[in-house]
């Protein structure tokens, strides 16, 4: 994705293994030893000087975004969700760490969730689609009343968002994927060293142009809508611009498989979760498209999800180009529908 960017960092030898190439934005390994020497994003540092807060403070930016990104990619690599920019900390101890035995009465849904009906505790805790599924058996309830009682009165999640958590804490932490502080330690470090970027020198401007790819991958990397969480006006274009187009060509994809003659040999199943997947893309763009949420989520500082009633519009947006500081080489990595 960023194999184009002009050379900044001098060849070194390493032997036989490496291939001795370093450029902007990613750090290339031999062929031979790929398994072994991943790509990962490289900034541009400026020459050690004693002293200087400024360019210490620049480069703590640096290292930080160099850290999360290299294990964003590591994750994908690992054919992981790379980042979640909802699911925090304590949503991960939800999923994972069982509470005490009496720390809740047998009869709410949290003891429900972990004790199966005889008392034994559960392996894993019910997610959020089981646990609605048993109470609408038990109490003879509707599904949808079993979920709102299920939304409110209980910690659980919903089933993939467990299935990730509970990943990620198994994950070594060199390819752990990014919850929610990560993701906002990421952004702040872009944010920061964007800011932090606004003079005329090869360091700056390099910089500005590797963080304006990666922000574009990050867009490129979410399949359900999240506003921007950027604070600069030039990035959070970019991070909306590409992840919408992300969600666009989601929908379009989908769409092909479904007329492809391969859909109908794969069997029902397949067609059902190809259909399944456009209509989730298709309700992500209407909640991108829609500028009531887009208000709302100014004012509230997170990201929302809700319903879109129009259709929305399929294709490239009328008028509009590829930007001249995006012009990819070869295929961006980790493709869509992690």
């Amino acid at each position: 994705m960023l194999g184009d960017l002009p050379t900044a960092h001098l060849p070194f030898p390493l032997g036989d293994r490496l291939a001795a190439q370093s450029f902007h934005g990613v750090q290339a390994a031999s062929r031979v030893h790929t398994s072994l020497h991943k790509p990962r994003i490289r900034f541009v540092y400026f020459p050690p000087v004693d002293d200087d807060d400024y360019r210490g403070r620049y480069h703590l930016h640096l290292v930080t975004a160099e850290i999360l990104l290299a294990r964003m990619l590591a994750a994908c690599a690992a054919d992981l969700r790379p980042m979640a920019p909802a699911l925090n900390y304590a949503d991960e101890a939800r999923a994972t760490v069982r509470p005490p035995r009496g720390a809740f009465h047998p009869a709410t849904l949290e003891y429900r969730r972990w004790h199966r009906p005889d008392g034994k505790v559960r392996a894993q805790p019910l997610t959020m689609e089981a646990l609605a599924w048993r109470l609408a058996a038990a109490d003879d309830l509707s599904m949808k009343e079993a979920r709102v009682r299920v939304a409110r009165y209980s910690h659980a999640l919903a089933a993939t968002d467990q299935a990730w958590l509970i990943d990620r804490r198994n994950t070594p932490l060199s390819r752990r994927p990014l919850n929610q502080a990560e993701c906002r330690e990421l952004v702040d470090a872009l944010d920061g060293l964007w800011q932090a970027s606004a003079g005329t020198s090869h360091v700056e401007r390099a910089n500005r142009q590797i963080a304006l790819r990666t922000v574009a991958m990050m867009g490129n990397l979410l399949d359900e809508y999240v506003a921007s969480p950027f604070t600069s006006t030039r990035l959070s274009e970019v991070f909306n611009e590409y992840h919408l187009s992300h969600l666009r060509q989601t929908i379009e994809d989908s769409r092909r498989v479904d007329s492809a003659p391969v859909s109908l040999l794969a069997g029902p199943k397949a067609w059902f979760a190809a259909k399944k997947e456009r209509m989730r893309a298709e309700h992500q763009v209407g909640l991108a498209m829609s500028r009531a949420v887009f208000t709302a989520i100014r004012l509230t500082g997170r990201a929302v999800v809700a319903g879109a009633a129009d259709r929305p519009h399929i294709g490239p947006k009328p008028g509009t180009s590829t930007p001249d500081w995006f012009q990819p080489s070869r295929p961006m990595p980790c493709s869509a529908g992690r």
